[in-house]
């Protein structure tokens, strides 16, 4: 296993192309970028299995400050390494500002980060479509700030 902090990864190397997005969303939701993550690299897809319990259909899963991913280089083989680092990491800053319903969580970011039903599949699918049928753009802000974690409102 390797160990990532992926706010190394931001400054010195492949995740500086989404910088720009992650503070877009940021913005949008009106919460600062928090970095302050680990990313654990999983040697091998077994591994990645064995930590997670999750298919391999999963790219990395986000808890408590921790990114589980399989090997980097089988994710850049499948074109979605930075794809699946920012949408845990979006996991993350949601999950530090808002009390959202899982659906809604998984919904907006797979909106946030332009996701298209027709290329996903479960959940994240059904998840996406209900987000798109119940929230439209312009309410984005409104809808998640029903949700804001009291300390966050408390500290602006």
């Amino acid at each position: 296993m390797r160990i990532w902090r992926v706010d190394e990864l931001f400054i010195s190397s492949f995740l500086r192309t989404r910088l720009e997005e992650l503070l877009r969303i940021c913005d949008l939701l009106n919460v600062e970028p928090d970095f302050n993550v680990v990313i654990v690299e999983c040697e091998t897809l077994k591994d990645f299995h064995s930590l997670t319990g999750r298919t391999y259909v999963i790219g990395a899963v986000y808890s408590k400050g921790i990114i589980v991913s399989q090997p980097f280089e089988v994710l850049r083989s499948k074109g979605v390494l930075e794809d699946v680092l920012l949408h845990e990491l979006l996991h993350h800053i949601i999950l530090l500002n808002f009390d959202l319903p899982s659906w809604m969580q998984e919904g907006l970011i797979l909106y946030l980060t332009g996701a298209k039903p027709q290329k996903l599949s479960g959940r994240h699918k059904e998840y996406l479509l209900r987000f798109m049928r119940e929230v439209s753009y312009e309410e984005i802000p409104l809808v998640v700030d029903r949700y804001r974690r009291r300390s966050d409102i408390e500290s602006r």
